[in-house]
């Protein structure tokens, strides 16, 4: 009987294992092409006669952000759009955050440097980050709304960079590429890791149009947008992704804009990072369950790669993520008994061909230091599978019991020099 158990288990293995491969061999290949679908794009950018130049409305909720406001608004007044306005919402922060707020406002409208750059600030009750973002789109004016969190900065094209997208009128959101800024300790390189691979990979999505995510850090769109479909879901405590689905249950259409760079604050501990993936995991399931039609669609205006190959995959590797801690710790062990180490390394030697590939291609320059970091980063990704493994089965639980998550809470320490 344990036999057959163990060889039902290698099966069930092997079969997730294949299918998980397959996906990313696939998403491995389409992502190089991400760059042609670019250059074509700038191509098409230059016959236009007519410049678009939008006013802007940038978006920043704010609870407890004294540490990191001021970078984060800085990195807003050296941006390079002329037409901008900034709006921020603190949502009855506890901390410093008024006067810190306040007194950088002062500072930037005193300077001639920033004359041509709208501020401005508004004050409510703590109600949660969406309702935060839904006053400052209600108070907002721009053409193109943007939104950012306040423990991020953007590179001073992003906005910018953001604009060149929208001259399409076919598109109607973007998203950014978020970087993760801090790296003092294990937990900050590993997400700086994470996201990098994890943004690589939004490429295919781009290749493909089946982009499904706008992360609240950074992206932007249209604002017939909200007044069309409303605002951010309050009651979803990842109103982003929410919002993202909803974008494109509705069949309106979205770019991935590689080069309008965020850097953000990632968790700085084991329990700051729990807390954040529990919000992001209960918060993806109760948006999945909600826009469930979108899988496997027929429908005209969904994107097909997205409705068969890109959201049953994203699922299936919630599936996967069930058994996964408990199928690598036995791997461990079976090479380490047996002396077999063949499974083991074809696994590695994938692990280094995402390593390769992202290290080759992305950003459009070889980054030799990601390969360097290879050899004693990629064992550490188990700490992750295990904390995304934890957070599935409370969140799975908290589905079937009809419970909500809190907002995480961390200590800010704010983001490394960038």
């Amino acid at each position: 009987m344990n036999e057959e158990w163990f060889i039902n288990l290698r099966n069930l293995a092997f079969l997730f294992a294949t299918l998980m491969l397959v996906k990313y061999f696939i998403f491995l290949v389409i992502a190089p092409f991400y760059s042609v679908k670019e250059e074509l794009r700038k191509i098409k950018l230059k016959k236009r006669k007519e410049k678009y130049n939008p006013l802007v409305s940038v978006i920043v909720p704010a609870w407890n952000e004294e540490v990191g406001i001021k970078k984060t608004i800085k990195s807003l007044i050296e941006n390079t759009h002329d037409r901008i306005e900034i709006i921020i919402v603190n949502d009855g922060s506890t901390d410093n955050s008024d006067a810190v707020i306040k007194d950088i406002i002062e500072k930037t409208e005193q300077d001639v440097r920033y004359k041509n750059i709208a501020m401005r600030y508004f004050y409510k009750e703590n109600g949660g980050k969406g309702t935060a973002l839904n006053l400052g789109i209600e108070k907002s004016k721009g053409e193109i709304i943007v939104t950012m969190d306040a423990d991020s900065a953007f590179e001073k094209n992003t906005i910018s960079n953001f604009v060149e997208y929208f001259t399409d009128k076919n598109i109607d959101a973007a998203v950014g590429n978020v970087k993760i800024a801090n790296k003092r300790n294990i937990i900050g390189l590993l997400q700086r890791l994470e996201y990098l691979f994890g943004f690589y990979y939004k490429r295919t999505h781009a290749v493909l149009g089946a982009e499904y995510i706008f992360g609240g850090a950074c992206a932007a769109f249209r604002r017939e947008i909200f007044d069309n479909l409303g605002y951010f879901d309050i009651g979803n405590k990842t109103e982003d992704i929410e919002m993202s689905m909803r974008v494109r249950f509705h069949g309106l259409r979205c770019a991935y804009a590689e080069n309008a760079v965020c850097w953000t604050e990632g968790a700085s501990t084991i329990m700051g990072l729990i807390n954040q993936r529990l919000r992001w995991k209960k918060g993806r399931l109760d948006t999945f369950i909600r826009y469930r039609k979108l899988f496997f669609s027929f429908d005209r205006k969904h994107n097909k790669a997205l409705t068969f190959f890109v959201l049953p995959f994203s699922l299936l590797a919630e599936l996967q993520l069930l058994y996964e801690p408990i199928a690598i710790t036995l791997l461990l062990a079976y090479s380490f008994i047996s002396g077999d180490f063949i499974s083991l390394a074809l696994g590695s030697l994938f692990i280094f061909v995402i390593y390769f590939v992202v290290a080759f291609f992305n950003d459009e320059k070889i980054d030799f230091k990601l390969l360097g970091l290879f050899f004693f980063t990629w064992p550490l990704f188990y700490i992750l599978v295990w904390i995304e493994y934890l957070v599935l089965i409370k969140s799975l639980k908290m589905v079937l019991r009809g419970e909500d998550v809190s907002w995480q809470k961390w200590k800010r320490v704010g983001i490394d020099n960038i």
